[in-house]
């Protein structure tokens, strides 16, 4: 009886396929008209609606150090990693210089929406390998337009980072060298004053001892003084120390008196150099910084070649988006067929 069952079910199966292949076939037209106006549609879409878009090249190597030497001795650099430094390239301050330069209206083209148009990308480095080599993508409507938005982008980057280094060193030397000079001026006042003290007390102190003094005391307590030599006067050791005291003080005084002239004139520099980027930011970073302290980035960052004017553009695709038409169009050509069969069937 259950085999019968089963027999009776694989029968009614195979009889539902036949219907719905037959029902598909005798439908064929409807499908295939679907297909082909999305195709149309598509095509249309791709080739009249959607903007073209073409994308230039960046290859990007970083071999930014840890600690960079200047003028006034070592800085240590506030980022540690490539994958940091390589995301400046879309920071605020990088974007609003590049839609200045390349003229774009501020409201057609915002910050957020040039960021879209910049892709980061890696080169696959070896594992447990540094990652210091990396792929920007820059897309454009036109070929010669992405070309020059990536080299934009990219000159607005080594001088965003040329200018963040030399800020962030400037300042850390002004902090420095303000704590260095009133350690200096403390460590000054404290050595006048002990050289003060020391010469208020070498005039109270005598700068001889005389012995012939000093035996006749002594006679009223040794009976017998025949066997004594009596010297002549000798230099007081207690007057030595505190001359010698008084040399070292001077001495110190004298080097600390020369650091703070070399912090005040370190400052002064400091001070320039703080005027020169205020100068720079005022006239909107059109003008080039005046800066004393050599530039990292830009002998540290550096394109292995230049970037080339994109040969094909990189979406639309055309073919591909027919071919989903195609595909999407037959699909829903399909279930128009099934939907009527199932309407006719009730």
């Amino acid at each position: 009886m259950d085999e019968n069952r089963l027999n009776l079910r694989h029968n009614e199966d195979e009889i539902d396929l036949k219907e719905l292949i037959l029902t598909i076939w005798k439908q064929k037209s409807i499908i295939i008209s679907t297909a082909l106006v999305a195709a149309v549609l598509s095509g249309l879409y791709s080739f009249f609606i959607l903007l073209p878009v073409y994308d230039a090249k960046l290859n990007i190597v970083i071999n930014m150090p840890e600690v960079y030497n200047t003028r006034y001795g070592e800085y240590t650099l506030p980022i540690t990693t490539n994958e940091q430094y390589i995301g400046l390239i879309t920071s605020n301050n990088v974007l609003i210089n590049t839609i200045a330069d390349m003229q774009y209206d501020a409201e057609e083209v915002s910050v957020e929406n040039l960021r879209k148009r910049i892709t980061i990308g890696k080169t696959n480095p070896k594992p447990d390998s540094k990652q210091n080599s990396f792929e920007i993508k820059v897309s454009a409507g036109r070929a010669q337009e992405s070309l020059k938005l990536a080299q934009t982008l990219y000159d607005n980057y080594i001088e965003f980072l040329d200018v963040m280094t030399k800020e962030r060193a400037i300042s850390y030397y002004d902090n420095n060298f303000n704590v260095a000079l009133k350690a200096a001026e403390i460590s000054l006042k404290s050595n006048q004053e002990i050289l003060k003290s020391n010469e208020a007390l070498l005039t109270r102190i005598p700068q001889t001892i005389n012995q012939k003094e000093v035996m006749r005391e002594m006679q009223s307590e040794v009976t017998n003084t025949s066997n004594f030599v009596v010297l002549s006067n000798i230099i007081n050791p207690n007057y030595t120390k505190v001359e010698s005291d008084i040399i070292l003080n001077k001495q110190t005084i004298n080097s600390i008196e020369d650091s703070i002239r070399m912090y005040d004139e370190y400052l002064k520099e400091v001070d320039r150099e703080k005027q020169a980027i205020a100068k720079y930011y005022e006239t909107g970073q059109a003008a080039k910084l005046e800066s004393s302290i050599i530039g990292v980035a830009k002998t540290s960052i550096y394109l292995p070649s230049s970037p080339a004017v994109p040969s094909q553009k990189s979406s639309p695709r055309e073919a591909l988006n027919i071919a989903v038409g195609i595909v999407a169009g037959g699909m829903i050509g399909i279930m128009i067929v099934f939907t009527k069969a199932w309407l006719n069937r009730d």
